[in-house]
């Protein structure tokens, strides 16, 4: 295929217009004055939401340049999100920020290299000026205030997102799916978690997921290679009325794992692959399913596999860092707790909470024993209907994030008024770019309310540090106390993934492209 050399002084403006359009519509959303994107998918069918990641993922343009910047910025900007779940609108925002300024810097003189460094730099010190300021969850009501403003300052979600919490804490799933009433449903089980998640991204959602129900789990000590092994699997599967299946082995490679996507993508079987190479690990989640690990030393899946081999569980979840497997929990199973009080017996042996077998012990454990939540979102249309599981979904994941490692007063507060603590030691040519960067969701939040940004900025500078400008009642006032806050997780990799956006747009000078006539005719043959 031929290919386009473009040179960045050629097409300066077209990166500019890039930035632009991916960055408005997700702009307009911050805050819970915010608007909503009407989007369209590729069926055809109209949605709307204010959730930054969604309306990324269908901004694609036809514009080959355009398209290309678009894609670097919303590939870095979705990387906030699989990290920490939130995040994605002030990523883009952010690194729109420090692209343009990154070129104005470029463009007047100063090495590629050296705003990379200055640009590294400050996300670096700002990563430290920010862990200072964070404050960690210590109950219910800060559970509730990070899961409110992330769903939009709306209250039923944000009391959900409390008892959801509550049974499944970090390490229990969350599995969202679509209600069939008005009303949103929880539904509590156990579960066991894998802190290993999907084996390829070619397997999942667009959430980055992928759940099933009833579904037979093989689980087993091979790394399975051959094109065969994976026929067999499948073919067993169904021939016995299943076309899901989820197989949890060492590795997937060679043939076999190209077999699984195309399969899967084709919707003949549907797949989850999980690798988990700890031979105890999976000992102990075929006791919770109440099977048997297929051992390699038994002889080969191709010759011994029947459906007999598979264990039936009642809810499967995987992301991309773990999976959650839940039993029936009406069928007796007599060695589960026999395996849990053995384990425990083994961890009260390392009586030392620091040594890293107790460590080992406690986490085998808590994946026999964790929780699992299914909800089936509610809503009057189709269309609210997803546009509400995105709201749950940005909640719960924002809660999480901080109770990992501490929250911040939000709107936009904690990393200017860091910025302003670290203001002096950034050299002077370099300033207008970090300032702007600081004051980048202040002064959109201003916007969506209507407000004048530099008026707001102004007043901000009179006022005390934590105070903020609320843009659900249009008050100065203590953020935290307001309930307006934002976990640290979600600040740091905002301004770490901006930074990497920028960095890779900034120290570049040529962008190559498919030429569109040859890439369209390419396509065409196929």
């Amino acid at each position: 295929m031929n290919k386009r050399v473009l040179k960045y002084e050629d097409i300066k403006d077209k990166i500019y217009e890039a930035v632009d359009i991916i960055t408005e519509p997700i702009a307009s959303t911050l805050s819970p004055k915010g608007s909503n994107v009407i989007y369209e998918d590729n069926n055809g069918n109209q949605f709307y939401t204010n959730d930054g990641k969604t309306i990324a993922m269908n901004i694609q343009v036809k514009d080959d340049v355009h398209n290309a910047i678009i894609e670097i910025i919303k590939g870095g900007s979705l990387k906030t999100n699989m990290e920490v779940g939130d995040g994605t609108s002030s990523t883009v925002v952010a690194s729109s920020i420090l692209i343009k300024e990154g070129l104005r810097l470029v463009e007047n003189g100063y090495n590629q290299m050296d705003v990379r460094d200055e640009l590294i730099k400050f996300a670096e010190t700002m990563k430290v000026e920010l862990t200072k300021k964070a404050i960690k969850v210590k109950d219910d009501k800060d559970i509730k205030f990070i899961s409110k403003i992330s769903a939009g300052n709306d209250e039923d979600i944000a009391n959900d997102v409390v008892k959801i919490m509550k049974v499944v804490g970090l390490d229990g799933q969350v599995m969202l799916d679509k209600g069939y009433g008005e009303k949103t449903e929880i539904i509590e089980d156990t579960g066991f978690v894998l802190h290993s998640g999907l084996f390829s991204q070619e397997l999942a959602n667009k959430q980055f997921q992928s759940g099933m129900v009833e579904v037979p789990v093989l689980i087993t000590d091979k790394r399975i290679y051959y094109k065969p092994e994976a026929e067999t699997i499948l073919k067993t599967v169904l021939d016995s009325g299943y076309n899901e299946v989820v197989i949890i082995a060492q590795d997937f490679i060679g043939e076999a794992l190209p077999y699984f996507v195309t399969n899967h993508k084709n919707n003949k079987v549907r797949v989850i692959l999980i690798s988990e190479k700890r031979l105890e690990v999976l000992e102990d989640l075929a006791i919770y399913l109440g099977g048997e690990v297929i051992s390699d030393k038994k002889g080969s899946l191709v010759d011994d596999i029947t459906i007999d081999s598979f264990i039936m569980a009642k809810r499967v979840f995987a992301d991309p860092v773990k999976a959650i497997i839940s039993r029936d929990k009406e069928e007796k199973n007599k060695e589960l707790p026999v395996r849990i009080k053995a384990l425990r017996q083994q961890m009260e042996k390392n009586g030392n909470k620091n040594d890293p077998e107790y460590i080992k012990y406690q986490n085998r454990i808590s994946s026999l024993t964790n929780g699992m939540v299914t909800v089936k979102v509610g809503g009057i249309t189709p269309i609210e209907t997803i546009e509400r599981l995105y709201r749950y979904e940005d909640a719960i994941n924002a809660v999480r994030a901080g109770m990992k490692e501490g929250y911040l007063p939000g709107a936009g507060i904690a990393i200017y008024e860091s910025y302003l603590n670290i203001e002096k030691s950034i050299p002077n040519d370099f300033k207008r770019m970090f300032k702007a960067l600081a004051e980048a969701n202040i002064r959109q939040i201003a916007i969506n309310c209507g407000r004048t940004p530099e008026v707001v900025i102004e007043k901000l500078n009179e006022l005390e540090d934590g105070i903020g400008y609320n843009a659900v009642n249009g008050k100065y006032e203590n953020m935290i106390k307001a309930g307006v806050i934002e976990p640290l997780l979600v600040a740091t990799n905002v301004i770490a993934n901006a930074v990497s956006i920028a960095n890779v747009i900034v120290t570049s000078k040529y962008l190559i492209v498919n030429d569109l006539e040859d890439y369209k005719e390419s396509n065409k043959n196929k």
